[in-house]
């Protein structure tokens, strides 16, 4: 969506240009050394001292697994089964894992520096992703040049090898308009058929304003811009104060079924100036051929959230979103229906800095601001805090500090 004045301050979403969150365990009374004998998924926190390793049982409690932390050079950019990537300013480092969840030997290093893309700067403050195979990885380049500008910002594609070497695939650059600065992109999602990914940006053409950030996986698995993306937005109140209203998307997720969580700002732009009006959030279905993205929801029937949003994470079987950032609020996501309230606000006044899903229904909600980890046990039925939560954290950093593999 695109405006023809210059809008008013919009809420950024929190993984935009910034880093996330990870945690240090400070020992406690549930605590162990050892791994337990069949967690349900295994919880990776960056810290200065390197990265803890959690397992994680099916009521959510979190054993530390022995050797933790295990020595990383950079901070993590994604965690599969068998590997942990780590990022530096330059280089991108390859870990292996083992069955236990600890991380092990180092078994691949790549200098983005040596590839197309190079001139756009390094991975300093922006975000990388895996799909959902484990097989392809994506980070962005930027940075910036003379006169405080960003010249360009360019995705380098690699395809990660059972051995831990990294494939250079190819780049993706685009460059800002004239007296405009490129763009980096929030933290992409991607689609459940693995061929589209979604993020947020900022357009700078002559005034300010977001969009989807959208991007296609070519057959050889790196990275070109969807062609001929269209979008079907909510319909928009037309009928308040400072209308009429428009919808500007902050934050994405992806369901496993071609659907689309969208964080929307209301705006307007009467006369010289633009005005903001509440978030909502409406779902969107993928067309799975083209990636273009369409919602039937109507203004009126979508929901606003009461706490301020900075985070928001779809659980793994798409029927639950959480969001967070001073508190934390639950969801129930209804495919390409309207999102509904699931309770109350929890947390009131807590910074909530990162999320992450396992399969067992467990939500981890880590606050570095108040050094707490919470853990919540929640179906479409029930929200539970787990016994023992929250635990004490603290030393947290990176933009992926914590990263959440279910078994």
């Amino acid at each position: 969506m695109k405006c023809t004045c210059k809008t008013a301050t919009f809420l950024a979403f929190v993984t935009l240009l910034s880093a996330g969150p990870a945690f240090t365990q400070i020992p406690t009374p549930d605590a162990s050394p050892e791994s337990s004998s069949s967690p349900v998924a295994y919880v990776y926190v960056q810290t200065h001292q390197g990265v803890d390793v959690f397992d994680s049982s099916s009521s959510g409690k979190l054993t530390l697994v022995k050797g933790s932390p295990f020595s990383t050079t950079g901070q993590m950019g994604g965690v599969t089964a068998s590997h942990l990537i780590s990022m530096g300013t330059d280089d991108v480092h390859v870990y292996a894992v083992k069955s236990t969840g600890a991380v092990g030997e180092q078994q691949g290093e790549v200098d983005t520096q040596k590839y197309g893309g190079a001139e756009c700067g390094n991975t300093t403050g922006l975000s990388t992703f895996l799909d959902h195979t484990g097989k392809y990885y994506y980070l962005q380049l930027s940075g910036i040049f003379d006169g405080g500008s960003v010249a360009c910002v360019a995705w380098q594609s690699y395809e990660l090898k059972s051995n831990g070497t990294l494939d250079f695939l190819g780049s993706l650059e685009y460059n800002g308009g004239e007296g405009h600065d490129a763009t980096p992109s929030s933290l992409p999602t991607v689609s459940s058929n693995d061929k589209f990914a979604y993020g947020i940006f900022n357009q700078f053409s002559g005034f300010d304003y977001t969009s989807f950030a959208t991007l296609k996986r070519a057959s050889s698995g790196d990275l070109e811009v969807i062609p001929n993306f269209k979008e079907t937005d909510p319909q928009a109140d037309q009928n308040v104060p400072n209308g009429p209203w428009a919808f500007f998307p902050v934050a994405v997720q992806a369901d496993p079924s071609s659907h689309l969580a969208v964080l929307l700002q209301n705006q307007s732009f009467a006369g010289c100036c633009g005005y903001d009006g509440p978030l909502q959030l409406a779902s969107y279905s993928i067309n799975s051929s083209t990636g273009s993205v369409s919602s039937t929801n109507k203004y009126e029937d979508m929901p606003t959230p009461t706490v301020t949003v900075g985070e928001m994470e779809m659980s793994p079987s798409g029927k639950l979103l959480a969001l967070a950032g001073s508190g934390l609020q639950i969801f129930h996501f209804n495919g390409s229906s309207p999102i509904t309230a699931f309770g109350s606000a929890l947390l009131p006044g807590v910074s909530i800095d990162q999320l992450a899903w396992d399969k067992n229904n467990h939500l981890y909600a880590l606050s570095y601001g108040t050094n707490k980890l919470y853990v919540y046990t929640v179906t479409t039925t029930s929200i539970n805090e787990v016994a023992g939560s929250p635990l004490t954290v603290d030393n947290a950093y990176g933009i992926s500090g914590l990263v959440v593999v279910p078994k």
